[in-house]
């Protein structure tokens, strides 16, 4: 497998405070990965940093070789790096269709001019994206609910409104900042489930902060167990699991039925 997403030995400081400190993982093609840890541990930080939102102080982030450090976030979108937020991140007073094409405009074939001017090409091209996003509605699960207004849709839904945003930039890695943050227990399997399918029909691969530990546990090819802002294991979900460390610093006995 090769690796797309590369972090090695990156460290953020805000001021005289350490947020992370020598945080080093990757993400292979066809892999999910779970970025967990306790409260106020980094990895909301960390997905700052990765996605361009924050500057990191020391180390290295590369994206399908490439050196993203410094690049602005729409670039990095560009590049097929996309993330979706712990809060709803969709446009309320747009539609849900709306919202997703917003997602797609670094992929349109639709030009500023010709939109404009309305040409031939213009319409065409809208025409396809249109479609396009019409599919990844549906694909999420709520193409039936394409022309309401974001803001009115229910949280689940808006949930699955921003993983559908994320998507239509056509990633090739997704990082889902706690996809599951204010479901119930039946919407969360169905997201864990939505993720598997993203992963599997869509080839994308997935980097997940969630403190759901039933869905990562159940969904990840690996896990980062970040503390304090320090990563303190790394491995397969059995492994972490049984990772004294990690449940003196997190899971505590949660996770051991």
């Amino acid at each position: 497998m090769s690796i797309l997403l590369d972090v090695k030995d990156v460290a953020k400081r805000f001021g005289g405070l350490t947020a992370l400190k020598d945080v080093t993982f990757s993400v292979a093609e066809g892999e999910i990965v779970g970025l967990i840890g306790p409260n106020g541990a980094g990895k909301t930080t960390c997905f700052n940093v990765i996605s361009g939102t924050l500057p990191l102080s020391d180390g290295r982030i590369t994206f399908q070789g490439q050196d993203i450090v410094g690049l602005r976030p729409n670039r990095i979108i560009r590049m097929g790096l996309a993330r979706t937020y712990q809060a709803t991140s969709v446009f309320p007073h747009s539609t849900a269709l709306e919202n997703v094409m917003r997602g797609a405009f670094c992929r349109s074939e639709d030009t500023f001019l010709g939109s404009m001017l309305a040409t031939r090409a213009s319409r065409e091209a809208q025409s396809k994206e249109r479609d396009r996003c019409m599919a990844i509605l549906d694909r999420v699960g709520i193409a039936h609910v394409h022309d309401h207004l974001a803001g009115a849709l229910p949280y689940g839904y808006q949930r699955r409104l921003g993983v559908a945003i994320a998507l239509a930039s056509s990633p090739k890695v997704i990082m889902m900042d706690e996809p599951a943050a204010g479901l119930n227990p039946e919407e969360s399997m169905a997201m864990g489930q939505l993720i598997r399918d993203i992963h599997t029909d869509g080839q994308v691969s997935v980097l997940i902060v969630e403190h759901d530990m039933k869905l990562v546990m159940g969904i990840c090819d690996r896990i980062i167990v970040l503390d304090h802002g320090e990563q303190i294991a790394a491995g397969s979900p059995n492994e972490v699991r049984n990772n004294p460390q990690v449940i003196e610093a997190y899971l505590g006995t949660e996770v051991e039925a």
